[in-house]
């Protein structure tokens, strides 16, 4: 967001004027122009992006799963035989961080980036 002032003295525009801009100004060839876009990162993501949001989304959902009062014992006594390591080799604090990352790790090894 920066003015610049030509030898003409007119001002040219560059980026967004407000947070609240639904576009952004930009020069092309000495002329200004005004460009609306959507910002929906999500959208552009690269592979390897879409590769890491497949795994978050798959131990989400993994996770959602053990609701019963039997799947969270199961895990507490899980989580105490792993001695708080992870697949991946890290050490976590709580069982949920333990399996949540678990999760991650064994779909990145059955899925792997290519």
């Amino acid at each position: 967001m920066s003015e610049i002032k030509t030898s003409s003295g007119i001002e040219q525009i560059h980026g967004k004027t407000n947070g609240r801009d639904s576009g952004f100004f930009y020069m092309r060839n000495g002329k200004q122009f005004y460009r609306t876009r959507e910002e929906n990162y999500q959208k552009n993501q690269s592979p390897r992006q879409q590769w890491n949001s497949a795994a978050f989304k798959h131990a989400n959902s993994q996770l959602k799963l053990l609701t019963s009062p039997e799947d969270k014992a199961q895990l507490k006594s899980d989580f105490e035989a792993a001695k708080h390591v992870a697949s991946n080799g890290k050490t976590y604090a709580t069982s949920r961080a333990w399996k949540f990352n678990s999760l991650i790790h064994d779909y990145k090894v059955a899925h792997p980036f290519t």
